[in-house]
C-alpha cells in the first residue's frame, strides 16, 4: 500500500492531470511541472499568465485553428532564446476543414485556461460524441519551450477502455489489424499522412466480429519516433484492457484506438473492403488461441519489416508488357487510393445527373470530395471485355506524365470496382463545344488558337519532351477537355502506346482509333508513329477552325467531307469561307492567323506521313505565322481521304494514291473502335 501511494506521489509531481467535461465536451489536459524537466532547463522554468513565453503561447494557439485546419495539421514557433514557444496540433485524419477549426479552438482554449502556469502541456480534446468513454479523441494540442520531446513525454500514456467483453482471440486480431495499420502509416502510402483506418473479421460468426481500428502520428516527428510511439503504444492496451472489446491509447507523438463497430468515417477506411475482409473460422480460432498474444506481437513486427522491404521492392519494378492483362501489373503504381464507399457518395451513387459521358471502356462522372473538391471519376464498365487493359495502360501511362497540357490523375479505386480520379474540367470536352450552336459562341478566335497551340504542346511533351515517347493513338476533339479558363488538356490514354529508346514507329495487328481521325497508313497497314497523332491533330486544328466534324458531311457545300472542302477552298485562294460563322466576319479575327492554321492542319493531314510535319515544328509554325508567307516552310498537297467528283466510290472510302479501299466495318458514330480484326 505503501508503495502504491509513493508511486502515486511520484506521478503527481511530475504532471498535474485533469479530465474535465465542458458543454458536454470531454477533454484530457496534461500540465507539466518544473519536475518534468525541458531539453533546455532555464531559470524561468514556471510561465506566469504576464511573461513573454506566455504571450508567445497564446499568439500561436490563436494562430493554430486557422494553420492547421486545411492540413489537418501545424507546428509552429515564436520568439527568441528562453522565451520562444513551440505550438502544434493535429486532427484526426477523417476530420472536415471545419470541424477541424472548430475543435482546435476549443482545445486552444481548454489548455489556456488550465495551463497557464507551466513550460509544457498537452491537450486531447473531443466533443462529447461518444459518451466521454472511452473518449473519441477528436484533436491534440500542445505547447513547450522546445521542439524536442522530452522522456517523460515519449514514455506519457492514457488509456481508456470499453468494460463489454469479447472473445480471447480479439488479443491476437487487434495486433495484426494495429501491427498493419501502423506499417502503413510509417511508410508514407497513406492520405492524409500518418493516418490509418482499417478492419479485419476475427470471427463470422459474432454479432460483433468485426474489428475497427485507428493509427494516427503527429506529422512533425521522423518516422522512426511514429514507429516507436505505436509500437510502445500497441502493447499497452492488451495490458490495460485485455477481456474488453474496445480501447483507445493518447500519447504525446501519436494515438490509437480499436473498436468492435465503425467509430471512424468509413470513408477513409483504406484497408480491404467489406467483401475481402480477413476471416477466421472456428479452426483457425482454435489454433490461434495457442499462441495469442506473444506471436501476435512477433507477428506485428514481422508485417512491419514485410511492408516496408515490399514497399522498397515494388519501385524497382519496370512497366508490364503491353499485351499483358493481369491485376497484379498495376499494384505497383504508386497513387492515392481512393475507396469505393468515398466515390460512391462523392458521385451520389453514380447518378445519371451526374453523368458527364461515356466511352467504349465506361462512364464518366462528376463527384464533389468530402473537402469540396470537385472531381470526374471513370468507372470500367463491368460488362466491358477489353475495359481492364485500357485502364490498366491509362494507369500506367498518365502515372508517369505530367504537363499542364495532359489531365491529372489524381487516384485510383481498384477494389471491388475498377475506377479513375481525374481532375474536373468544368467546360467538359472541345466537342461538346463546337457542336452546340449556342455554347460555340463561348469561342472567338482568342481561345481557339489558345487550344489549338495548347494541344500541340501537349503532344510535343509526350512525343519528344517526357520520359517515354508516347502516341496517343485515339487523339480527338471529345478526348481533350477545358478546364475553368478554356485551357486544353488531352485525356484518355487507354488506347495509348509508349516506345523506347529510339523506337519512332510500330506495326500493330490491332488498329484502334475513331473513325475521321485515324491516319491512312495506321488505319490501312497498322503503322504507327509520332504522325499517326499529327494526322488527328492537324484533323482537330481543322474542325476547331470551320466549327464542323470531320466524319459528318453536314454544313459542307455540295455534301463534300471537312478535309476535302477545306482543300477544295484553299485551292481556289478562298479559305476564309471555311472559316466558322460564329467567329463573324473576316474583320473580327485576325486573318493572318486563322489562313496559317489552315494551311498547319492541311499540312498534318497529308496523306503521305513523311510530308508530315512533328509536333515542335508544328507548335513554331502556330507561334510564327509569317513564316508561311515568307515561303519558310512545306506547301500542302492534296490530303488524304480526298473525295472529288472523280475519286468517290459508293459504300467505301477511297484513299487517293493507293489502290486499296475500305471494306472494313467502321463505326460510324464517335465511339471508339477497338479492333478492327476479329479475336
Amino acid at each position: 500500500m505503501a508503495e502504491a501511494l509513493l508511486f502515486l506521489a511520484m506521478v503527481a509531481s511530475l504532471s498535474t492531470v485533469v479530465i474535465s467535461q465542458d458543454i458536454g465536451r470531454f477533454t484530457w489536459v496534461d500540465c507539466q511541472s518544473s519536475a518534468a524537466p525541458s531539453p533546455s532547463p532555464s531559470p524561468s522554468s514556471f510561465s506566469s499568465t504576464n511573461s513573454t513565453f506566455w504571450s508567445n503561447v497564446v499568439a500561436l494557439l490563436d494562430a493554430l485553428p486557422s494553420a492547421a485546419a486545411g492540413k489537418g495539421f501545424a507546428s509552429l514557433s515564436h520568439g527568441n532564446g528562453t522565451d520562444r514557444a513551440f505550438v502544434r496540433g493535429f486532427c484526426r485524419g477523417d476530420t472536415t476543414p471545419a470541424k477541424c477549426a472548430t475543435y482546435l479552438r476549443n482545445a486552444a482554449l481548454g489548455i489556456r485556461s488550465r495551463c497557464n502556469s507551466s513550460r509544457r502541456a498537452g491537450i486531447w480534446y473531443d466533443d462529447g460524441s461518444g459518451g466521454g468513454v472511452p473518449a473519441p479523441m477528436f484533436c491534440f494540442v500542445s505547447y513547450a519551450d522546445s521542439n524536442a520531446s522530452t522522456a517523460y513525454e515519449d514514455a506519457f500514456r492514457q488509456l481508456y477502455q470499453n468494460r463489454a467483453k469479447f472473445s480471447d482471440i480479439g488479443a491476437w486480431a487487434y495486433f495484426t489489424l494495429i501491427s498493419g495499420l501502423a506499417a502503413r502509416t510509417i511508410n508514407g502510402s497513406t492520405s492524409p499522412p500518418m493516418f490509418a483506418t482499417g478492419e479485419l473479421v476475427y470471427d463470422p460468426n459474432a454479432r460483433n466480429g468485426t474489428m475497427y481500428g485507428l493509427v494516427q502520428c503527429m506529422r512533425d516527428r521522423t518516422t522512426a519516433e511514429c514507429d516507436r510511439c505505436l509500437r510502445d503504444s500497441m502493447q499497452q492496451l492488451p495490458r490495460c484492457c485485455y477481456g474488453h472489446r474496445g480501447g483507445l491509447v493518447l500519447a504525446y507523438n501519436c494515438y490509437l484506438r480499436m473498436e468492435v463497430y465503425p467509430f471512424y468515417d468509413l470513408a477513409f477506411d483504406a484497408a480491404p473492403s467489406s467483401s475481402n475482409r480477413q476471416k477466421m473460422g472456428k479452426k483457425g480460432i482454435s489454433v490461434m488461441l495457442a499462441v495469442a498474444l506473444p506471436i501476435g506481437v512477433v507477428l506485428g513486427v514481422v508485417a512491419i519489416i514485410l511492408v516496408v522491404k515490399y514497399k522498397r521492392k515494388s519501385k524497382q519494378k519496370m512497366t508490364p508488357p503491353e499485351n499483358s492483362d493481369t491485376e497484379d501489373d498495376i499494384s505497383y503504381i504508386e497513387l492515392d487510393q481512393f475507396n469505393l464507399s468515398m466515390l460512391a457518395a462523392a458521385t451520389n451513387n453514380f447518378a445519371k445527373d451526374n453523368k458527364l459521358g461515356e466511352g467504349g471502356f465506361g462512364e464518366v462522372f462528376k463527384g464533389i470530395l468530402p473537402d469540396g473538391e470537385v472531381i470526374a471519376v471513370k468507372r470500367l464498365s463491368k460488362h466491358s471485355s477489353q475495359g481492364f487493359h485500357e485502364l490498366k495502360n491509362e494507369l500506367v501511362l498518365v502515372a508517369k506524365l505530367k504537363h499542364r497540357n495532359l489531365v491529372q490523375l489524381m487516384g485510383v479505386c481498384l477494389k471491388e470496382e475498377k475506377l479513375l480520379v481525374y481532375e474536373y474540367m468544368p467546360n467538359r470536352s472541345l466537342d461538346t463545344i463546337l457542336i452546340d450552336p449556342v455554347k460555340r459562341q463561348q469561342l472567338d478566335w482568342s481561345k481557339r488558337i489558345m487550344i489549338i497551340c495548347g494541344i500541340a504542346r501537349g503532344l510535343l511533351y509526350l512525343h519528344e519532351e517526357s520520359r517515354m515517347k508516347v502516341i496517343h493513338r485515339d487523339l480527338k476533339p471529345s478526348n481533350v477537355l477545358l478546364d475553368a479558363d478554356m485551357n486544353p488538356k488531352i485525356s484518355d490514354f487507354g488506347l495509348a502506346r509508349a516506345f523506347v529508346r529510339d523506337q519512332s514507329r510500330d506495326v500493330t495487328i490491332r488498329p484502334v482509333g475513331t473513325l475521321g481521325y485515324m491516319s491512312p497508313e495506321y488505319a490501312y497497314f497498322g503503322h504507327v508513329s509520332n504522325k499517326s497523332d499529327m494526322f488527328s491533330f492537324g484533323v482537330i486544328i481543322l474542325e476547331t477552325v470551320t466549327g464542323r466534324r470531320s466524319n459528318s458531311m453536314s454544313g459542307c457545300p455540295d455534301s463534300m467531307p471537312l478535309l476535302s472542302y477545306v482543300w477544295a477552298k484553299w485551292k481556289t485562294g478562298s479559305a476564309t469561307d471555311v472559316v466558322d460563322a460564329s467567329l463573324g466576319s473576316h474583320g473580327q479575327y485576325p486573318e493572318d492567323e486563322v489562313l496559317n492554321c489552315i494551311e498547319v492542319g492541311l499540312l498534318c493531314v497529308q496523306e503521305n506521313p513523311d510530308n508530315r510535319p512533328d509536333a515542335s515544328t508544328v507548335v513554331l509554325m502556330l507561334n510564327n505565322p509569317t513564316t508561311a508567307s515568307n515561303g519558310g516552310r512545306r506547301v500542302p498537297s492534296r490530303p488524304a481521304f480526298f473525295f472529288g467528283s472523280d475519286n468517290s466510290t459508293a459504300g467505301g472510302t477511297s484513299l487517293v494514291g493507293s489502290e486499296q479501299t475500305s471494306t472494313a466495318p467502321i463505326s460510324k458514330n464517335e465511339v471508339t473502335i477497338s479492333e478492327f480484326q476479329p479475336r
